[in-house]
């Protein structure tokens, strides 16, 4: 008959409670994301291109040691391709909370996606919100300018070429009252733009003189002012 060998596991006592050494090794880190924004497809934001969104997410580090977190915000533009973003490595606590921020620059007319991940490491997420992305950025087409309106009436204020379209490399109006300039004080309105062209903004102005051309909004005032 084969015996049976006992093997016993010496573990110091003391007042009568077994210390259990071992627990010291049992350190982890984990997350929970508590909040981020923007995340909302029912209220996206919405923004010109050209300009910026704030992003940021919230979490809290629900295990029992101090962790190095690697935090990523995920934004996808209307064709699905990833608009590159720094990730974030953020040191926190247990039982802390820890912020992540970015800027994000919309830069085109289109939906954007965007999800948020706390993990260990670039490979190791230990927690993703929302669980699929969602549409939580509108971009809209950047406003040129907002100096003036269709049927303003303005006035030059310093002398101004007068173009054929909005742009350096288009030429000057051909009318017979026009003398190579629209001279100051001349009034006119506003019937076309505002467009961007060679860094400028344009507007198309009837003039009282009568022609009609672009020139740069610079060069014009309301009139009256």
């Amino acid at each position: 008959m084969r015996k049976r060998r006992l093997i016993y596991l010496a573990l110091p006592v003391v007042g009568g409670l077994v210390l259990l050494g071992a627990l010291a090794g049992c350190g982890r880190v984990s997350a929970r994301i508590d909040s981020a924004s923007p995340g909302d497809a029912g209220n996206p934001v919405r923004v010109e291109a050209g300009k910026t969104v704030p992003l940021s997410v919230t979490f809290t580090n629900i295990g029992n040691r101090t962790g190095v977190f690697y935090v990523q915000a995920a934004v996808r533009d209307s064709a699905g391709l990833r608009v590159p973003l720094e990730p974030r490595t953020v040191t926190v606590d247990p039982g802390k909370q820890g912020t992540a921020n970015w800027n994000f620059v919309v830069t085109s007319p289109g939906t954007y996606t965007v999800q948020y991940t706390v993990g260990k490491d670039a490979q190791t997420a230990l927690a993703t919100w929302p669980k699929d992305p969602v549409a939580a950025i509108v971009g809209l087409p950047a406003v040129a300018s907002d100096k003036f309106r269709t049927g303003d009436r303005v006035k030059v204020a310093q002398a101004v070429n007068v173009r054929t379209g909005p742009g350096v490399e288009n030429p000057k109006v051909s009318h017979v009252n026009y003398r190579d300039v629209a001279p100051a004080g001349v009034q006119g309105k506003i019937v076309g733009g505002p467009e961007r062209a060679g860094g400028y903004v344009w507007w198309r102005v009837e003039f009282e003189a009568g022609y009609t051309g672009w020139c740069i909004e610079d060069a014009l005032t309301k009139a009256g002012s």
